[in-house]
């Protein structure tokens, strides 16, 4: 087993894990807070990038529970969600099983590196927090274009590797790990495994190139999740934290405060 192989499986145990327990969907249900709010913000930024995109046949990678899969489901002429999880796919399965039973949805479990699609299969495909998990996206990459048919879309979402938020979290890390066991026993584990997997940050214009070299052209963007109160301080006062994120974002200021974003959003298009 490669050590990518391994990181795949490593990734696979924890979201079984969080599956298992129904944590993930919970993410997206009921009022935000500081613990949700990225989820949340993040795909409210992908749905208004895509509101106004033909979707045609939709292929989401890393689909999760099927969080986002309404939305695309609603535009979307058909659906497909993969993910490496099986637990994850079951819990799919059992929130949509209307939507499945009708043809207008599938759910699979598969590796976004070995896709078991055709070329040229679908006219977008949604990745939203997949390759942050990936010591290496190339493969996922090269399978995203080979899956996409010419002209398609490709929506792929990745953590901003020039977030100030991400060097406050860094210089806090000490004390975030002695308060760990106070955090598990605060939040009953909610996510509490996520510590065991490592997050993989892009900034913008390395997105762009790796996309570039595969026959990609931008199409469009979105920063999401700003955080005007870094780390400690969003936990100390999350909802200030929170109403200035949304002012950023609604006021049509986010390219302006990138370097408060905890996410890139970005749209490309298959020459």
């Amino acid at each position: 087993m490669t050590n990518d192989d391994q990181t795949k499986q490593e990734v696979r145990k924890v979201f079984d894990r969080i599956a298992n327990r129904e944590d993930w969907e919970r993410l997206y249900a009921g009022a935000p807070n500081r613990l949700t709010y990225n989820f949340i913000s993040r795909q409210r930024a992908v749905e208004e990038m895509l509101s106004c995109i033909r979707l045609g046949q939709v292929l989401e990678l890393g689909c999760g529970t099927g969080d986002l899969s309404p939305f695309l489901m609603e535009r979307a002429s058909g659906y497909t969600g993969v993910d490496i999880s099986e637990a994850m796919i079951e819990r799919a399965r059992a929130n949509y099983g209307r939507q499945i039973g009708t043809g207008r949805a599938r759910f699979e479990v598969g590796d976004c590196e070995r896709l078991q699609f055709g070329d040229a299969s679908f006219e977008m495909v949604v990745a939203v927090a997949l390759i942050e998990y990936l010591p290496d996206p190339s493969k996922a990459l090269d399978e995203m274009r080979r899956v996409l048919k010419p002209g398609g879309h490709c929506l792929i979402t990745v953590p901003n590797r020039r977030c100030l938020n991400r060097v406050a979290r860094a210089l806090f890390a000490p004390v975030r790990w002695l308060l760990f066991p106070l955090y598990v026993r605060m939040t009953g584990r909610r996510l509490a495994d996520m510590k065991d997997v490592k997050h993989f940050a892009y900034t913008r214009e390395e997105l762009e190139a790796m996309m570039g070299t595969r026959g990609f052209q931008w199409s469009d963007c979105a920063f999401s999740n700003f955080y005007f109160l870094m780390h400690p301080l969003d936990h100390v006062v999350p909802g200030l934290y929170m109403r200035l994120s949304e002012w950023a974002d609604r006021s049509g200021h986010g390219e302006r405060f990138r370097l408060l974003a905890a996410n890139y959003n970005a749209l490309f298009c298959k020459q």
